[in-house]
């Protein structure tokens, strides 16, 4: 894997998911210490930064009254919705501290779930002859496999974190890891992204 064809893109580090005072915590809360998530984002982020590799921060965040989500919205945008979170410009919708996120890394906001919808997020990775995405964060089952489908589609060699990803219960963490993770991308460990780039 060659670091400078090479980005990490984080999905979703906001606090209203990944600390315990977020809004979503309690749903995302099993997977994150199971798996120690938030810890392996950041010896991964450090050591692709370290390498020269593109590091992205891709928050998920909507005005308040979430008029991006349309008149009508259902499904997983409806529960965020309901539980209050995400909001732009609250503490809930930033970035959590708990990640190494440094200076020189990039900030992609957006309101939709595949990271590519309404961002310059492509333009970029053209910008930096970008052809490899490793991506990792939250929600497995939802921004992280709909980045991927995307990702996947466009060409790119793409590489999904089994432990530096989370979603909202241990059983679908699981049956993601397990059964869409495969189709659309490379799965590996933190331990082996680790050792795939110098």
């Amino acid at each position: 894997m060659n670091p400078s064809h090479t980005v990490m893109l984080v999905l979703d580090p906001q606090s209203d998911l990944t600390d315990p005072f977020g809004k979503l915590f309690p749903a995302t809360e099993a997977v994150l210490h199971k798996f120690n998530v938030i810890n392996n984002i950041n010896k991964l982020t450090e050591h692709y930064r370290d390498a020269g590799a593109t590091i992205i921060f891709s928050p998920i965040v909507f005005s308040k009254g979430y008029p991006e989500a349309g008149k009508n919205p259902y499904g997983v945008i409806a529960s965020v919705i309901e539980s209050g979170a995400m909001i732009k410009g609250t503490w809930g919708g930033e970035i959590d501290t708990a990640f190494d996120k440094r200076d020189e890394d990039i900030v992609i906001e957006r309101s939709a779930i595949i990271a590519f919808e309404g961002t310059d997020l492509e333009q970029r990775l053209k910008d930096r002859d970008i052809n490899t995405i490793v991506l990792v964060g939250l929600l497995s089952d939802v921004c992280i496999e709909g980045t991927m489908r995307a990702a996947y589609s466009k060409g790119y060699e793409v590489y999904t974190l089994t432990d530096a990803t989370a979603t909202m219960s241990l059983r679908k963490q699981d049956i993601t890891r397990e059964y869409s993770f495969p189709l659309f991308s490379k799965v590996v460990d933190t331990n082996t992204a680790l050792s795939l780039i110098g």
